[in-house]
């Protein structure tokens, strides 16, 4: 069915690459023309919206990262204190990126071509900033930003490990839920002894 170009919006060009993104599990076989086919309208009308794929992409990208944020701090409301805080924005970012492994393979795997406008690049370093200041206030505003920096990429980066073997079918165990116990059981050990090496 055509759409009305007067239908067509940045808000559902942006929507319909979110949903086709996470049905394709990552941006392969996502394109201009099939966004414009899942919409009801000519590629050409994406155009009035945006300059190129690219930009579509830088924008959804960031979408998906505004969400990731609002899941997290929906998570973190009902923790009793700021260390079960920071804990349960661990718990949150792993889960979020199990139930969105499409979303979460545009964020850290797929290239995207030009730059992101200002608003996108702000955007992107929301996450990282976040949780440092969980980490902070976790630790009892005894780490500097800098330390706190230093041991949220390292949990990070464990974390996002953890996180390809499983969207990549590369865990040998096949409990979700035990792996995820076990890995977050790892970040809380990872993170006290972190800490303890930066309190030394």
């Amino acid at each position: 069915m055509k759409r009305a170009k007067n239908d067509v919006s940045k808000e559902l060009i942006i929507e319909t690459a979110l949903r086709l993104i996470e049905q394709n599990r990552g941006i392969k076989n996502v394109n201009l023309r099939g966004i414009a086919k899942e919409i009801g309208c000519a590629h050409t009308n994406l155009y009035n919206y945006f300059n190129s794929f690219d930009e579509i992409i830088w924008e959804t990208l960031g979408q998906i990262l505004l969400k990731m944020i609002d899941y997290v701090e929906i998570n973190i409301v009902s923790a009793a204190n700021d260390e079960e805080k920071f804990y349960a924005a661990l718990k949150a970012i792993l889960e979020f990126s199990l139930m969105h492994p499409g979303w979460y393979r545009i964020v850290w795997f797929e290239s995207i071509g030009g730059t992101p406008t200002p608003r996108i690049a702000e955007i992107l370093v929301r996450p990282m900033d976040g949780l440092n200041d969980l980490l902070i206030k976790a630790s009892g505003g005894m780490l500097t930003d800098e330390k706190a920096n230093n041991v949220a990429s390292i949990l990070h980066s464990y974390l996002h490990g953890e996180v390809c073997k499983l969207i990549s079918d590369r865990n040998p165990t096949s409990c979700m839920e035990e792996t995820c116990t076990r890995i977050l059981s790892n970040l809380k050990q990872l993170y006290q002894l972190l800490i303890t090496e930066e309190e030394q």
